[in-house]
């Protein structure tokens, strides 16, 4: 039936199976809820750095005396490379942590002792002297030397000599808030309480001058459970480049990439000053100090605050409830988004959704307005490798649908213009009013045994109806030998023949050149049934409806 089709719509049945390929190829899977949870949090957490640097400057003599008195006391500590005039040496003191975005405006939560190192200039001052001394002593004695004077506790008296010989010299010192698209910014401390072992909560707030960031939504710890899953968010300095061991082959791209940890809830303590603390076993190292400890949801249920090395599977939290009392005390308003958060939060329930095509365009807005990030960069990754997998109809609904709807309305329009054709080459009026002319055979076979009748559906006898009188009725062109005579060229002279047999009504083709069809199969003989279509000579000679 195909074949019979025009070629138009041989191409519209194509393109819809088509189409239907298309639609069964493999699709990008869609976002669990662990994968959502990691890229809704980790844009929002960010390196705190509150550190001074400086340069020590020492004589050669300070160097000389502690030489005497290491000698003088047993030590085999020969100095080397003493300089011949006063001489200066890097130092520093401080260091980094990490935080995370709870106001769009800027308001970051951290823990206190991240940001303590700062905050008072005398001890921050006599740090980087005591750190500038331990640098010179490294400079000019053997590393095996100054262990032995350690082992035996006399390594801080040298220090001290050492520090008291020594001065401090273009002191830098850096308070600021690295976001996790590499933007650098200096930040003011809003509120702070002291560490756990100063009876303090060990949180601190805060601010930059930087809006419409990303930020995390904070939960209720009086809800978290023993067993509950969390994960740990931040910037562990063994994962960084500037590590020791792994500092070589890390860039420092990979610096801006927060760790994210997976651990449990183990227990449910209080500090010494009834203050609620989470205990986990969450992987918190060095640097992930403030960082947020969160739910499968992705809320804040703790602050990352204290871990000991030789107690890898014991951790500490700050729960954020404790936060969220500092918070309420500083009056700022939490868990509500800015713009980019509402694009990029749409952009993440659209691919959790499976609906990639808005997923894109959602996150094309959001990272407009935070540029950068390499979260938002490997997600836009995820929808490109999406979108290449979906077929037409999910990248352009509106135009697919439109298109399928113009489509439907032509191949129906088709459908029914082949079916006017077909009504105006064969009109069948199978019970329409009018004179039915019996044919009966030549031997004189009675009328009264009727085998039915052919109705004429084409030509100028078009509508004609012919009673089938009896058995042995011949149908030819010509008219001496048979009874009903079609008039046309592909109709032979006797064509074919209409008996009864066993009650039944048999039509037998009598070698015609041009073939008897009926139902559009060529047949030798066929026994009729009501409504055959009967074609005598081929589909464009004579068509007859045969009816019972």
């Amino acid at each position: 039936m195909l074949r019979e089709l025009p070629a138009a719509f041989r191409l519209l049945g194509l393109l819809c199976l088509a189409m239907a390929a298309a639609a069964c190829r493999r699709e990008e899977p869609r976002l669990d809820q662990v994968q959502k949870m990691a890229y809704a949090v980790k844009p929002a957490v960010v390196r705190i750095n509150a550190y001074a640097t400086g340069r020590f400057r020492y004589t050669p003599s300070v160097i000389a005396a502690v030489e005497t008195q290491l000698r003088a006391e047993g030590f085999d500590a020969a100095a080397r490379a003493i300089p011949e005039g006063e001489t200066t040496i890097d130092t520093g003191a401080g260091g980094s942590g990490s935080g995370f975005v709870v106001n769009p405006d800027g308001v970051i939560v951290t823990c206190g002792h991240v940001v303590a190192p700062t905050r008072d200039q005398a001890a921050l001052r006599n740090e980087l002297l005591r750190n500038g001394a331990i640098a010179a002593l490294l400079r000019h004695f053997p590393v095996e030397a100054l262990r032995s004077v350690h082992r035996g506790d006399r390594l801080d008296r040298y220090i001290e000599s050492v520090m008291a010989g020594g001065q401090l010299e273009t002191i830098r010192v850096i308070n600021e808030v690295e976001l996790s698209n590499g933007e650098k910014l200096p930040f003011r401390i809003r509120n702070f309480s002291p560490p756990l072992n100063e009876r303090g909560t060990d949180l601190a707030l805060v601010e930059i001058a930087r809006k419409n960031l990303p930020s995390i939504r904070v939960g209720d710890s009086d809800t978290v459970r023993v067993g509950d899953s969390v994960w740990a968010v931040g910037y562990p300095a063994v994962a960084s480049s500037s590590d020791d061991v792994i500092g070589g082959w890390l860039s420092r791209d990979s610096d801006l990439e927060a760790t994210l940890s997976p651990g449990n809830v183990t227990a449910i303590k209080r500090n010494v000053a009834n203050v609620p603390v989470l205990q986990s076993n969450v992987a918190i190292y060095r640097g992930n100090s403030g960082g947020p400890v969160v739910n499968r949801d992705g809320e804040v249920i703790g602050i990352s605050t204290w871990g000991h090395t030789d107690a890898e599977q014991i951790k500490f939290l700050v729960p954020s409830n404790v936060a969220r009392e500092m918070l309420g005390a500083s009056r700022v308003t939490i868990n509500i988004d800015g713009e980019m958060n509402r694009h990029y939060r749409a952009a993440l329930e659209a691919a959790a959704d499976d609906n990639w095509s808005k997923a894109g365009s959602e996150l094309a807005v959001a990272s407009s307005m935070f540029r950068g990030s390499p979260d938002l960069i490997r997600f836009r990754r995820d929808i490109d490798r999406a979108m290449k997998t979906l077929p037409p109809w999910r990248l352009h609904p509106v135009a697919m649908t439109l298109g399928g709807i113009s489509l439907l309305a032509a191949i129906a329009g088709g459908t029914i213009l082949i079916m006017q054709r077909r009504s105006q080459r064969f009109p069948v009026p199978l019970d329409v009013a009018g004179t039915v002319e019996t044919v009966v055979p030549t031997d004189g076979s009675s009328k009264d045994r009727m085998l039915g009748r052919f109705t004429i559906l084409n030509g100028t006898r078009a509508g004609q109806r012919l009673g089938l009188g009896g058995s042995g009725i011949r149908i030819g062109r010509e008219s001496a030998i048979c009874e009903i005579v079609l008039e046309n060229p592909k109709v032979s002279r006797l064509h074919a023949e209409v008996v009864s047999i066993d009650g039944k009504v048999m039509l037998i083709d009598r070698n015609s050149s041009n073939g008897t069809y009926v139902n559009d199969q060529k047949i030798d003989k066929r026994f009729l049934k009501d409504g055959d279509i009967i074609y005598f000579g081929g589909r464009n000679a004579v068509a007859v409806a045969y009816h019972a």
